[in-house]
């Protein structure tokens, strides 16, 4: 990319800067930017919930840290992630209107709906390169099937003003493009990156479990982190709790992640007599120490672009069970760095997690091998200047 004077101007989109995955690819994205060749900002909107990865907390804490780094940043109010035509269209001409006003050589937008805003306002502002991440899909898993068939309609519309696309994984690309959103010679694949020096730290034996977990000294802590909505599929991981119950009476259950569906989790874990076995320990800012007191790490996702809380367990060195879906198993090489289960499926992950307890020696040697596994392609800075990367060759079509 060449350009004489000033670095290239990027504006990054995206509807929440919480503790959320997608919200910290592009908080460490725009951080670890070249300030010799782009300069950036970030457009954001509010929490609407307080209960949801952090809320207005969490912004307010990765607001802190754009400041730090001497990034540029601005909130919109009405970009949330919640459909409302109203504060939709206010959001567009808010976005429009900074386009014009700050004419950024390249805006990357991030998630589904951020997506569609700032790429049609990206568009009608004329933005020259427009670049789009979509950390995942809204193709099966979100929706009903009439709503999945319509955003799958938008989306093929917005791929033809975007420049450019960015998939965590080989797979989430290859969902875009077998459904015709996108093409191959301009869709790159850069996974999400993390501090992964900081997260091997964790590897090794089960450490002193953080507060909030709650359980007896020889209690076996089978965890998992993510937003508590229907497609990150806890009530399966209950259900397979429940299941193991009669053979492994030390096991407990920690569920790190806030959400709409707490209270219907806390009832099924009531109804399936696991309740004294489970926490909900809401958003956390410890993960990393979550992590650590963890025997075993479970994503048991219905749909997951690569799983950025995945990456973390394994770069920890825990052993984990994921759903074979999306990018995932792209990350986990089943019974060589983890293990692999079919979606929504209780009785396969619940076999999984009995092999692991079953096995100790070889649940050890998992947790080594994952952590082997995330290599450097997924830490931070090999995920920004990758990304710089595409903006090169964006900037050149």
């Amino acid at each position: 990319m060449t350009k004489t004077g000033a670095p290239y101007k990027v504006i990054h989109v995206i509807t929440r800067l919480d503790w959320g995955g997608s919200a910290q690819n592009t908080l460490l994205t725009a951080i670890g930017h070249d300030r010799s060749r782009f300069e950036p900002t970030v457009v954001a909107g509010l929490a609407e919930t307080d209960n949801v990865q952090g809320g207005s907390s969490a912004t307010a804490e990765n607001v802190a840290r754009l400041e730090q780094a001497g990034v540029r940043w601005q909130v919109f109010p009405m970009l949330t992630r919640s459909i409302n035509p109203f504060r939709d269209l206010i959001a567009l001409r808010q976005l429009v209107v900074w386009f014009r006003l700050e004419r950024p050589d390249i805006v990357h937008t991030h998630t589904s709906k951020a997506g569609a805003l700032g790429r049609l306002a990206a568009w009608i502002a004329h933005v020259p390169v427009t670049v789009h991440t979509p950390h995942g899909h809204v193709f099966y898993g979100h929706f009903g099937r009439l709503a999945s068939w319509l955003f799958l309609q938008v989306e093929r519309l917005l791929a033809k003003r975007t420049t450019w696309m960015i998939a965590l994984t080989e797979a989430e690309r290859d969902e875009h493009l077998a459904r015709g959103v996108g093409w191959a010679d301009r869709f790159a694949v850069v996974p999400s990156g993390i501090d992964l020096a900081r997260f091997r730290t964790a590897g090794g034996e089960v450490r002193r479990r953080p507060s909030g977990f709650d359980c007896p000294p020889d209690a076996i802590v089978v965890g998992s982190v993510g937003w508590l909505t229907p497609v990150k599929g806890h009530r399966v991981l209950l259900e397979a709790a429940a299941l193991l119950k009669g053979d492994w009476p030390p096991l407990h259950l920690v569920i790190i992640g806030g959400g709409s569906l707490r209270d219907d989790l806390e009832r099924l874990a009531q109804t399936r007599g696991i309740s004294k076995t489970v926490r909900f320990l809401g958003a956390r800012t410890d993960v990393l120490d979550c992590l650590a007191g963890m025997n075993i790490y479970v994503q048991p996702s219905l749909n997951e672009g690569m799983g950025r809380a995945l990456i973390e367990a394994m770069a920890a060195g825990r052993p984990v069970v994921a759903s074979r879906v999306g990018g995932m198993p792209a990350v986990v090489q089943d019974r060589e760095s983890g293990l692999l289960v079919p979606p929504n499926d209780p009785e396969a992950l619940a076999r999984a997690i009995d092999e692991l307890l079953r096995k100790p020696d070889w649940a050890r040697e998992l947790g080594v091998a994952a952590q082997t596994r995330i290599g450097e392609r997924f830490s931070h800075d090999a995920m920004v200047r990758a990304i710089e990367s595409v903006y090169e060759q964006a900037s050149h079509i």
